[in-house]
């Protein structure tokens, strides 16, 4: 029996874990600088080896950051894509320039010089069009024609209750402290997505919402940088908010993308240097795993129709602005409202100054969605 119970542990280790055992286990052997790490290197491995299901809690578990040392939730998890990836790629593709003009202190989109790009119903009716016009989805996850209903999508109410006696609106940074621009100042949070929620902040407040941002670090622990734990601690944060407010509608986490350092995500728009944005959504769901009930999210299908209706309408009124949808698989706070979405700023090598030009444009886009004063398709001619 005990010949048996050897033999049945050899096998699966080769059918199963070979792999992690040859291209993790040894070169945790390897390493000779710190005998310590070594064998807490070696003592990981193989746990991932022996036992499959620490692997899986490694990296699609909740609340199993503790498991053993050193365990950390992989860089696929955050929005960052790889910029060296076939979608990123596609996603950069360049386009053409427009452009507005201000009234006031309000601004207001006017026709561009260049128009913008605008679809039919009947050609976003087309799933393989509106996918290929409209977003960029990961390879890690994947979408279906039930849930990318553009009839559907554009008929969901995304107005907001026109009531500014308490917040309306919540803007907040899941990474702001890890993120700068090319000429950001160390250590000066103006100069992060911090800096650029400031702004928006006072642009929707001028169009009369009630805006909350919340300035609050989630990056850092003791001072020191840790993306890691990042999106579980904003969403305890903005749940303490949303508890204290729940009168707030829409929730905002902005950020600055990682992009190639030879990509410079910038436009022109009324004359000045404008960063690219991209909407982003997580559909809790993976190619390798399918549907994560662990990441229920019963807002899904509302925050697809949020950052479609954003993007229509951004893609209308200002032709060179937006990035295509980026769609990845986890949850990244985006259950927490209908209206809830996540936003990526230009790229770390954009200027703090063509970051903050991108406000006006994104807050326009925001208000003409939220007020309801935008057609987001055309009657009878689209683009290309």
């Amino acid at each position: 029996m005990l010949l048996g119970i050897v033999v049945f542990t050899m096998t699966y280790l080769l059918l199963f874990s070979g792999d992690t055992l040859i291209r993790e286990l040894l070169p945790a052997v390897s390493m000779a600088e710190d005998k310590t790490k070594n064998w807490e290197a070696l003592e990981k491995n193989l746990m991932e080896a022996l036992v499959p299901v620490v692997v899986y809690s490694r990296y699609y578990g909740s609340g199993l950051e503790s498991a053993y040392a050193g365990n950390e939730i992989p860089d696929y998890y955050f929005q960052d894509e790889d910029p060296a990836s076939p979608e990123t790629v596609q996603a950069l593709e360049p386009q053409t320039v427009g452009g507005v003009q201000e009234t006031g202190t309000v601004p207001v989109a006017a026709p561009a010089a260049i128009p913008g790009q605008q679809f039919t119903r009947e050609q976003l009716s087309d799933f393989q069009f509106m996918i290929d016009h409209c977003y960029v989805v990961d390879s890690t996850t994947y979408v279906n024609r039930e849930e990318m209903n553009a009839d559907a999508l554009l008929s969901m109410d995304m107005t907001l209750h026109q009531d500014n006696s308490d917040y309306q609106i919540l803007i907040y940074h899941t990474h702001s402290s890890s993120e700068s621009f090319v000429d950001s100042r160390p250590g000066v949070l103006e100069d992060t997505p911090v800096g650029l929620g400031d702004t928006l902040t006072a642009l929707l407040e001028s169009y009369g919402y009630r805006v909350y941002h919340d300035r609050t670090v989630y990056d850092q622990i003791n001072g020191e940088i840790d993306r890691n734990y990042a999106y579980t601690a904003s969403g305890e944060g903005i749940d303490r908010i949303l508890a204290e407010h729940p009168s707030i509608e829409v929730v905002i986490d902005l950020h600055r993308d990682g992009v190639n350092e030879n990509t410079h995500l910038v436009t022109t728009i009324n004359g000045k240097p404008t960063a690219k944005i991209m909407f982003f959504n997580g559909v809790s769901r993976t190619t390798s795993n399918g549907e994560l009930e662990y990441l229920t999210n019963p807002n899904r299908q509302a925050n697809l129709a949020f950052s479609l209706q954003l993007y229509l309408t951004g893609s209308a009124a200002y032709d060179d602005f937006l990035r295509r949808t980026y769609i990845k698989g986890y949850l990244y706070n985006l259950d927490r409202r209908p209206k809830a979405t996540l936003i990526e700023v230009g790229g770390q090598t954009n200027t703090v100054e063509e970051a903050q030009n991108a406000m006006e444009p994104l807050a326009y886009i925001l208000h003409q969605v939220l007020s309801g004063e935008t057609d987001t398709t055309e009657s009878e001619t689209g683009a290309d």
